[in-house]
């Protein structure tokens, strides 16, 4: 793009948002798409998987930025803990699709979201649309370091990545080497379905010294199976994304005689910004919770609360208390 065009794009979302014309930059987005920004971004609308985008806005500190509030399809008690404002801001999606104006009329500096036809139809508009994509378990760390570099907050970035490859390297020195025959066997499922909703679990089960029984090097995101699948895999510890599917699981009378069943071994996912058995900022804290109700005698519980403590005060600067900590672990309803 040359310096003219991008002069005008800038005046172009100078209108667009402040009204008052200012310095512009240029990024990449992770799609490789050419994206012009204002110097000054202080309104960020997230589209799409809204509670992960807002996560990763949250460990900038940049809650305040937010300019949309959660669908209601989506919406995680959590998130108006770490953002009390969400509450007051206006849903600008829905299964109906996106409020186009509305999204408009909000001037965004900043346009984030993982869906492609979104990023199209609001660049279209002349919209700030920035595309993130996180597919494989590093990919995150690229992610942080565009929105380090958009956001103008590159050592918070490099903080959360070194954070994350710490530890993971905490908890695999912990684990010590395990033979493959030893590691536990894993299901993380959506019960309902009977499916297993995202192929980071395999990542996460793994780190955390577990055997994941779906894992069979799919290159699809989810994987669907039968009651009969499930019962043949027979897994030792079964994770679930809330309290109900536990008591779906447990009257299951075919269920009875699965080792995680007959053990008292199935669990709920913690859930905080957003569940944390799928894609979130919260990812080491899901191997170190993992590895905690695989190997309890290794990762104490409250080793796991204070790591929490330490997180989400360090990188959301919201201190959490017992009750708080308990309840994203599950330990109590209203999650």
């Amino acid at each position: 793009m040359s310096m003219h065009l991008t002069r005008i794009v800038c005046l172009a979302l100078a209108l667009l948002a402040s009204g008052a014309p200012g310095e512009c930059r240029t990024i990449l987005d992770m799609d490789g798409r050419r994206v012009t920004l204002s110097d000054e971004i202080s309104r960020i609308v997230t589209i799409g998987p809204v509670p992960v985008l807002n996560g990763f806005l949250f460990a900038f500190g940049r809650q305040q930025a937010i300019a949309n509030g959660l669908p209601r399809e989506l919406t995680r008690k959590y998130q108006f803990v770490f953002a009390p404002d969400l509450a007051t801001r206006p849903v600008v999606q829905s299964s109906a699709g996106l409020a186009v104006e509305d999204i408009v009329a909000l001037r965004p500096d900043l346009v984030l979201t993982m869906d492609r036809s979104a990023t199209d139809k609001l660049s279209a508009l002349g919209l700030p649309a920035v595309l993130l994509k996180w597919r494989e378990p590093d990919d995150v760390k690229t992610l942080m370091r565009l929105l380090g570099e958009i956001l103008d907050e590159r050592k918070s970035a490099e903080d959360y990545i070194r954070y994350f490859d710490e530890t993971l390297a905490r908890v695999a020195t912990t684990l010590g080497p395990i033979e493959e025959a030893q590691r536990p066997r894993v299901l993380y499922v959506n019960y309902r379905r009977l499916t297993q909703p995202h192929r980071i679990a395999e990542w996460w089960m793994a780190r955390a010294g577990g055997h994941s029984v779906t894992d069979d090097r799919r290159t699809e995101e989810s994987v669907t199976f039968s009651l009969e699948q499930m019962i043949g895999w027979n897994p030792e510890v079964v994770i679930v994304p809330d309290r109900a599917e536990v008591e779906l699981v447990k009257a299951e009378p075919r269920l009875r005689d699965v080792a995680a069943v007959r053990n008292g071994r199935v669990h709920v996912a913690p859930g905080g910004a957003h569940l944390w058995a799928n894609r979130t900022i919260e990812q080491p804290l899901t191997v170190l919770w993992a590895a905690s109700i695989l190997y309890p005698e290794k990762f104490p519980r409250a080793a796991l609360e204070n790591e929490m403590r330490s997180f989400y005060d360090r990188f959301f600067h919201v201190p959490l208390g017992k009750e708080q900590i308990d309840e994203i672990l599950a330990d109590s309803p209203g999650r």
